[in-house]
C-alpha cells in the first residue's frame, strides 16, 4: 500500500514537471512606436520576451475622437478610429528595436492612440499554480493578459485582470477654495489644479491637455465629482456607468454639490474591437486623499482545449472605489472585456467581468452632512462559445454612511453601473497575407503594330498575390495617369494589358506596369513604348514643262512606291520625271506601299503646247461722258483661262474671253491679259488712249460800248460750236465772242448755244443796251449755274449761287422734250431734286430766272 502511493506520487510529480506550471505575470508588453504596413516592421520600445516565431497580440488601446464643447455633450463618441482594434500576428524575426512579422497585418493603426504587442505564450497543456495576472494598464503598455493551450489548461488558480484596465481619476484637493452656494459648478471640465473639478477616469479617448478635470466623461471613462463634495461617475465599457451622487449641505447656505460625476458612454458592441473597462471619475474632495476612482477590468485572451482545475476562474472585474473619508466618493470600475474559446470545460468554471462599485461617503462619525457617494462602474464585455456564462452586472452605487440626517444609507442619486454583455467570439483576427515585396523580372517590350490591330503588353515579377495597374503616359515627361477600364483596353489590372484596335493618335505613348501588394508596397517597370505604323496614303502633284511632267510625291507612311504613267511607262522611285512622246491626256496612277497596307491614286494629266496672248483694242477713242472698249481676244485656242486687268477701267478684271470695259475719264490707259493652260501661261501688256467729252455750259459776258455796240465774251465750258441770237431779229451769229450793234435802245433777251458731240447748253439772259450812249454792264453770269453730281445717282444738286440769281421755275425734260418735273416753289439758292426712282439716262435741266433761262443737260446712273 505504501509502495502504491509512493508511485502515484511520483507519477503526480513527473506529470507535473512536464506540464508547464504558471504564476505571476507571463506577458511581455511592448509600446509600438512606428508601424511600416508595407515591410511589415513594427517598431518597438522594448524587445524582450519577444522571439522567431512567437505569436504577439497587437491592440490599439485609445485613440477615439470625443466631443470637447464644455456642455452636456462632453465625452460623446463621435468616430472610434482604429481604437480596439486588435489581431494575432506571428514574429518572423526580431531587431534590436523591432520585430518584424511573418504576414501583414489585417487592420490598419495609429500609434497616436497607444498601440502595444503582448506576446501570446503557447502550450500544448499548462497547470496554473498560482494567480495568473495582467500587468496592469500604466498609460502606455499593459492591462492584457493571453495565453493559447492547444491541450489541457488546468486552472488551480485563477487567471486575474482585476482592476488592470484603465485608471480611475486621481485624488486630489485644495484645502482652501473660494467654494460659494450661490455659483454652483456645474461645467463639464476644468483644467488640472483647478479645485472646482475632480478627475475624470481614464477611457480609450486620450486625455486632453486643459480638459483633465469635471463632471463630463472621457468616452467610457467616468467624470469627476464637480465643487462641492459630489461623487465621481462609474466607467463605462459596451454600457454606460452610473451617475455619481449629491452632496447636500444641511444648511442653506451651504455649498452643495448638485453636479457630480457622469457615467462613462458605452462603447460599440463589434466584435472586432477589445476594451478595457473605463476608470471611475475621482470624487470631489477639500479634505484628504481618499475619493479616487477605482481602475476598470483589464482584458483577458484564452483559446484552449480543455478548461479544469481546483479554481478555475477568470475574472476582469472592475475595481470599486474606495470610502470616501469627509468628501465625495470615486466611482467604480467597468468590467473589462474577456475574449474565450475552448472545446470542453468544467461546470464549475467561473468567467466574469463585473462593474465595480461606487465609493461610499464617511460623514464624519454622525454628523448630519449628505457627501455624495461613486456611482457604479459598468459591467464588461465577454465573448465567448461557452454557453451558461453569466452576464456582467454592473456595480452598485455607493452609499451614505454615518450621517444623522435623512440621507444616511442612500447613494443621494449615485446610480448603479448598466450589465454588460456576452456575445459570441469570432475567430482572432489574423492577416494571411505573406509580407513580400513584387519583383519585375521581365518588363513590357516595345512594340509596332498597324494602325486598327491590337497591341499586346506583358509584365512578368515574382510569385505572390499582387494586383496590378498599368499606366499610360500622352507625351514625353508628362504625367502618367491609371488607365481605367473601357472598350480600348482589356487587362488593365492583370500583368497582360492588351490595347483593342489601337488609333494612330497612340503613335508614342509608352506604357508602364504598377505591381503593388494590398496597396502598400510597389514596384514600377521599365516603359515601353507603342510605335504605330499607320496606313500610307497616295497622293501626287505635277508640274508640266511642254512635255515633260516632273511628279511631286505627295503620299503618306510610305516605304516604296510604283508608278504608271497612262502611256505603258513605269517607275519605281519616290519623285520621277516623265517625257510623252505626244500631247494628250494620260492617266498617272500611283501605289504607295508599306507592311500595312497599299494605297493607289489615279490622276489625269493633260500634256499641251503653252499658249500665247494676244487681243486687239484701238489705239485711241473718243465717247460722251464714258467710252465702252470692245476687247478681242486673239489668243491661240490652246489657252484655256483667261486673266483681264483693266486699270482704271469698269470692270477693273475680268476672266470673260472677250470684255466690254467702260471708261469714264480722258486718259492714257494700259490693258493687260494673261491667257493659260495645264502647261503655262503667257501675258501680252497694250496701251490706248480714251478721249470722254462731258456736257457742255453755256455761259457770257457782255460790255456795252458808246452808241449801241456791245462786245460779247464767251465763258462757255466744253462746247465746240456756238451759236448767238441777239434778241433783235437779226440772224443768228455762230462764234466765240462776237460784237453786235444795236439800233435801238431796249431790252433784248440774248440766246447762247453751246453745243459738242453730248448735246447742247443754252443760256438765255437779258441785257440793256443804250442805242445813243453806254448801257449797263451789270452781268448776273446765270451761266455759272453748276449742277452736281453728274452722272447723278439719288439727288441732284442744283447751286446757283454764284449767279447772282435765284430761279423762278426748276424743270426737268427727257431726250424727247416730255417734261418730267417742274418745280415754282421752296426753291433756294442752292436746291436739291431727288431723282432716285428715274431711270437711267439724259435729261435737261431747265432753269427759268427773272432775268433769263439756263438749259444744261445730265446723265442719271
Amino acid at each position: 500500500m505504501i509502495a502504491f502511493r509512493f508511485l502515484l506520487l511520483l507519477f503526480a510529480a513527473q506529470l507535473s514537471a512536464q506540464t508547464p506550471q504558471l504564476a505571476g505575470i507571463i506577458n511581455h508588453y511592448a509600446a509600438v512606436t512606428a508601424i511600416d504596413t508595407c515591410n511589415g516592421i513594427l517598431s518597438i520600445d522594448d524587445t524582450t520576451g519577444f522571439r522567431v516565431g512567437g505569436a504577439v497580440l497587437l491592440v490599439q488601446m485609445q485613440g477615439v475622437q470625443i466631443t470637447t464643447t464644455n456642455n452636456s455633450s462632453y465625452g460623446q463618441i463621435q468616430n472610434l478610429h482604429a481604437a480596439g482594434r486588435y489581431e494575432r500576428v506571428l514574429i518572423d524575426s526580431v531587431a534590436a528595436t523591432a520585430i518584424f512579422l511573418k504576414n501583414r497585418l489585417f487592420y490598419n493603426y495609429s500609434v497616436a492612440g497607444h498601440v502595444q504587442v503582448v506576446t501570446i505564450p503557447q502550450y500544448t497543456d499548462a497547470m496554473v499554480t498560482d494567480t495568473v495576472r495582467a500587468q496592469p494598464w500604466n498609460g502606455t503598455i499593459g492591462g492584457i493578459l493571453a495565453l493559447e493551450v492547444t491541450g489541457t489548461l488546468t486552472l488551480n488558480a485563477p487567471l486575474w485582470a482585476e482592476g488592470a484596465g484603465f485608471r480611475g481619476g486621481t485624488p486630489s484637493f485644495v484645502l482652501n477654495n473660494n467654494c460659494n452656494f450661490a455659483i454652483p459648478e456645474f461645467r463639464y471640465h476644468y483644467a488640472a489644479g483647478n479645485w472646482r473639478g475632480a478627475y475624470k477616469g481614464e477611457g480609450v479617448a486620450v486625455r486632453i491637455t486643459g480638459r483633465e478635470l469635471g463632471r463630463g466623461p472621457q468616452a467610457n471613462g467616468g467624470g469627476g465629482g464637480n465643487d462641492h463634495n459630489s461623487g465621481g461617475g462609474g466607467g463605462g465599457s459596451v454600457s454606460r456607468g452610473g451617475r455619481g451622487g449629491e452632496n447636500d449641505e444641511p444648511s442653506n447656505l451651504g455649498c452643495d454639490g448638485y453636479y457630480p460625476g457622469l457615467g462613462g458612454y458605452a462603447l460599440s458592441t463589434t466584435t472586432e474591437r477589445l476594451f478595457l473597462g473605463g476608470g471611475g471619475g475621482a470624487g470631489h474632495a477639500n479634505n484628504g486623499l481618499t475619493s479616487a476612482g477605482a481602475a476598470g477590468g483589464g482584458i483577458i485572451m484564452v483559446q484552449a482545449g480543455r478548461i479544469t482545475g481546483t479554481n478555475p476562474l477568470i475574472s476582469a472585474n472592475g475595481n470599486s472605489a474606495e470610502t470616501g473619508q469627509g468628501d465625495g466618493g470615486g466611482g467604480g470600475g467597468a468590467g473589462g472585456t474577456i475574449w474565450l474559446r475552448a472545446i470542453t470545460t468544467d461546470a464549475s468554471l467561473l468567467v466574469q467581468a463585473q462593474g465595480g462599485n461606487g465609493g461610499d461617503t464617511n460623514n464624519n462619525a454622525g454628523g448630519d452632512r449628505c457627501f455624495g457617494p461613486g456611482g457604479g462602474g459598468s459591467g464588461g464585455y465577454i465573448l465567448t462559445n461557452l454557453l451558461d456564462v453569466p452576464l456582467p452586472g454592473g456595480g452598485q452605487p455607493g452609499i451614505i454612511k454615518f450621517s444623522t440626517g435623512g440621507c444616511n444609507g442612500s447613494s443621494s442619486g449615485a446610480t448603479p453601473g448598466e450589465n454588460g454583455l456576452i456575445q459570441p467570439a469570432s475567430a482572432l483576427p489574423e492577416g494571411q497575407v505573406a509580407v513580400a515585396v513584387p519583383i519585375i523580372t521581365e518588363a513590357p517590350q516595345a512594340t509596332t503594330v498597324c494602325a486598327g490591330d491590337d497591341a499586346l503588353f506583358v509584365v512578368q515579377t515574382n510569385a505572390g498575390a499582387w494586383t496590378y495597374q498599368w499606366q499610360v503616359q500622352t507625351n514625353s515627361g508628362g504625367t502618367w495617369q491609371n488607365l481605367v477600364a473601357g472598350p480600348g483596353y482589356s487587362g488593365i489590372n492583370t500583368d497582360s494589358l492588351q490595347l483593342n484596335a489601337v488609333a494612330l493618335l497612340q503613335n508614342g505613348y509608352r506604357y508602364r506596369a504598377v505591381v503593388r501588394v494590398l496597396n502598400c508596397a510597389q514596384t514600377i517597370s521599365s516603359d515601353a513604348m507603342l510605335t504605330i505604323s499607320a496606313a500610307p496614303t497616295a497622293a501626287f502633284t505635277t508640274m508640266i514643262d511642254d512635255r515633260t511632267v516632273t511628279f511631286s510625291n505627295q503620299s503618306t507612311n510610305a516605304t516604296s512606291y510604283m508608278w504608271s504613267f497612262g502611256n505603258g511607262g513605269t517607275a519605281e522611285l519616290a519623285d520621277p520625271q516623265f517625257t510623252y512622246a505626244q500631247d494628250g491626256t494620260y492617266t498617272v496612277m500611283l501605289f504607295a506601299i508599306n507592311a500595312c497596307d497599299t494605297a493607289v491614286v489615279a490622276q489625269q494629266v493633260t500634256v499641251l503646247s503653252l499658249p500665247t496672248a494676244n487681243f486687239a483694242v484701238p489705239d485711241s477713242t473718243g465717247a460722251c461722258l464714258s467710252a465702252t472698249l470692245a476687247f478681242q481676244n486673239l489668243s491661240v485656242s490652246s489657252a484655256n483661262s483667261y486673266q483681264w486687268s483693266f486699270p482704271g477701267g469698269n470692270p477693273a478684271s475680268s476672266i470673260a474671253a472677250e470684255p466690254n470695259v467702260t471708261y469714264t475719264s480722258s486718259g492714257d490707259y494700259t490693258a493687260q491679259l494673261i491667257v493659260a493652260n495645264a502647261n503655262g501661261q503667257d501675258t501680252l501688256v497694250r496701251s490706248f488712249y480714251v478721249e470722254v467729252i462731258g456736257f457742255a455750259n453755256a455761259d457770257f459776258d457782255y460790255l456795252p460800248a458808246p452808241g449801241g455796240v456791245v462786245i460779247f465774251t464767251n465763258q462757255s465750258l466744253s462746247g465746240t460750236t456756238y451759236s448767238w441770237d441777239f434778241g433783235d431779229n437779226t440772224p443768228s451769229v455762230a462764234g466765240l465772242s462776237p460784237t453786235h450793234q444795236y439800233t435801238q435802245s431796249g431790252t433784248y433777251v440774248v440766246t447762247l448755244s453751246a453745243s459738242n458731240a453730248c448735246g447742247v447748253a443754252i443760256l438765255q439772259q437779258n441785257i440793256v443796251v443804250t442805242a445813243g450812249g453806254v448801257g449797263t454792264s451789270s452781268v448776273l453770269h446765270l451761266g455759272r449755274v453748276r449742277l452736281f453730281p453728274n452722272p447723278v445717282g439719288e439727288r441732284l444738286t442744283i447751286d446757283c449761287s454764284a449767279a447772282n440769281a435765284q430761279p423762278l421755275e426748276i424743270q426737268i425734260l427727257d431726250i424727247t422734250g416730255r417734261l418730267l418735273l417742274s418745280q415754282q416753289t421752296r426753291i433756294l439758292p442752292v436746291t436739291e431734286v431727288s431723282l432716285n426712282s428715274w431711270p437711267s439716262g439724259t435729261y435737261m435741266v431747265v432753269l427759268r430766272f427773272a432775268e433769263g433761262r439756263v438749259v444744261q443737260g445730265v446723265v442719271k446712273k
